[in-house]
């Protein structure tokens, strides 16, 4: 008997230790995200997503169509079913 009881405390030991380890990080909350940045950090990141945007404004089809890479691949017959769909 107590060696069941010993074996089943191991096993929940071994499982529930990675589960602990999570979030325990410097300055980091559960879920690995920061809580708080500095000024200069903020910065960046603003600027960081300004550039991400303006990257995505400046990939947009100017025709007003969205980007297909099978556009090659598809017979023609599928292009009008396409159509007829939408």
């Amino acid at each position: 008997m107590r060696i069941r009881l010993l074996v089943t405390a191991a096993a929940l030991a071994i499982i529930a230790s990675p589960v602990l380890a999570q979030g325990f990080g410097m300055g980091q909350a559960s879920g690995g995200q920061r809580t708080r940045y500095t000024e200069q950090e903020k910065r960046e990141e603003a600027a960081n997503e300004r550039a991400y945007r303006d990257a995505l404004k400046a990939t947009k089809s100017t025709t007003g169509e969205s980007y297909d890479p099978w556009r090659n691949i598809r017979s023609s017959e599928t292009e009008k079913s396409e159509t007829k769909r939408r």
